[in-house]
């Protein structure tokens, strides 16, 4: 019983706290280590060349994000903008899960992660 209620906790909300999954998968301190990363990233788990989606980077803009929500949809219209989110997730001590969201919504706007 209690092995299937701390894995219902899991599922319910998502969190860095646990192993299970990586929000610190790509390297935010500068624009070329981000590009690299993914670029690791997508060789290392068969993902489609992502030169495309690192082409049109944003790497300056005013945002205002206040929910997980929010960064989703960013980055869902506007998946240039991955790097300037995370930046601002980071600066503006926003929860890290914010970022590990969006960063499957720009995963997914380049690649189909369905598997």
């Amino acid at each position: 019983m209690m092995i299937v209620s701390s894995c219902s906790i899991i599922s319910d909300d998502l969190s860095c706290k646990f192993s299970e999954i990586d929000c610190y998968r790509f390297n935010y301190s500068s624009i070329e280590s981000f590009r690299d990363s993914v670029t690791e990233h997508a060789s290392q788990w068969s993902l489609k060349d992502p030169a495309d989606a690192l082409s049109n980077l944003t790497i300056n803009k005013e945002l205002s994000i206040k929910s997980s929500n929010d960064a989703e949809e960013l980055i869902s219209t506007n998946p240039e903008d991955i790097y300037v989110l995370a930046r601002y997730i980071t600066e503006n001590q926003k929860p890290r899960e914010w970022l590990f969201l969006a960063e499957q919504t720009f995963l997914r706007s380049w690649n189909n992660l369905n598997r």
